[in-house]
């Protein structure tokens, strides 16, 4: 009976020792995360690229390219009406976001991965500018998605894709600060788990810009994100009235990568490059470069189940389609509306003439 009493202790003491070395045994791993904007506004996007081409053949042709890339997880953006041509080819990727709608309608945003995705969520920003001016950026429904991704049995990673209000003229300008600010506090309501976390997509932001909405201030400093272009490649500096920080370093693109380690596994950026993803003369179907990025990942710690797991939902095109009718009438109504903006595009038309920059 004692004999019994000792085995049971043991495995007893054991146990415990068994589930922190599972987790904290300092193992490694590479993760590779793709952000592109496939450039798929109908007809805009079909001038955007070196090659004219058709929305769906444009939408198909990336497709292709991108389920050869060397990605592990993908964010697209202005993926609307072509998104179907797109999905069908990329095979490689079974997990995946479904679609929310075309141009007049939907997002733009889509992931694609080789990694479960679960609790998918769509955020459409508070604030945008522009029916006629600006980028027209109110006539969409820009946001950013998140999805929390499985990289291994039991190990979790948060991701989310972005895309970010354009332009550089004041309005703008306001509407992405917003942009950061917004985001900056759903990741401190939603996102301080413990959990890595990843941000990718077109932030429409550059710091050789050097405009007022400033990325550091309003989204890196609120979260304890690090800029993966900053990091890698300029030094680790932020500050661009720093005598060493270099505004001509190239990288700096509107596409950019944000991250931050968390309590059970650290993130290291080892580079960030842009894939060859062209047609086989070298023709590019966006007028964005992809951007890939590669992380190290080192686990360091026993993860706590997530409280929740939920699956993509499968998407209803049907619906969509009947959404995007109604969206369709929605967006004829702004643009009359929008004729209040003249006075303003008519003002940064003479700044831009005068002083040959916007005001």
């Amino acid at each position: 009976m004692k004999k019994l009493l000792c085995v049971l202790l043991s495995v007893l003491m054991l146990i415990p020792f068994a589930c922190v070395s599972q987790a904290s045994q300092g193992t490694n791993g590479t993760l590779k995360m793709l952000a592109y904007n496939v450039s798929g506004i109908p007809l805009v996007g079909d001038f955007q690229g070196s090659v004219f081409t058709s929305t769906n053949d444009r939408a198909s042709k990336i497709g292709k390219l991108l389920n050869s890339s060397d990605a592990d997880f993908i964010g697209v953006e202005e993926d609307f009406n072509g998104h179907r041509y797109l999905a069908a080819e990329m095979s490689a990727f079974p997990y995946r976001s479904a679609n929310s709608g075309g141009v007049a309608q939907g997002q733009g945003l889509n992931i694609f991965s080789v990694h479960k995705l679960y609790n998918i969520d769509r955020v459409k920003w508070n604030k945008e500018f522009g029916y006629l001016s600006g980028s027209t950026d109110a006539l969409s429904n820009k946001g950013f998605i998140y999805s929390l991704m499985e990289l291994e049995p039991g190990v979790y990673i948060n991701v989310i894709t972005l895309h970010c209000d354009a332009g550089y003229e004041p309005l703008s300008v306001a509407a992405r600060r917003d942009n950061f600010r917004q985001l900056a506090e759903y990741i401190g309501k939603n996102l301080n788990d413990g959990r890595a976390l990843i941000v990718l997509g077109d932030f429409n932001f550059k710091f050789k810009r050097q405009l007022k909405d400033d990325l550091v201030t309003n989204l890196l400093e609120p979260t304890g994100l690090k800029d993966v272009w900053s990091e890698v490649y300029n030094n680790g500096l932020y500050d661009t009235s720093d005598p060493s920080f270099d505004l001509d370093s190239a990288g700096d693109t509107l596409d950019r990568v944000l991250f931050r380690s968390g309590d059970y596994m650290t993130l290291e950026p080892m580079s960030q490059t842009v894939p060859p993803l062209t047609g086989e003369n070298g023709e590019r179907y966006t007028d964005h470069n992809p951007m890939l990025t590669e992380f190290e990942y080192t686990l360091t710690g026993s993860e706590p189940v997530p409280r929740q797991l939920t699956e993509p939902e499968k998407e209803n095109e049907t619906l969509l389609n009947i959404k995007e009718i109604g969206w369709t009438v929605i967006r004829f109504f702004q643009l009359i509306l929008g004729l209040t903006e003249l006075p303003y595009l008519i003002a940064q038309g003479i700044e831009l003439l005068i002083n040959g920059k916007m005001p």
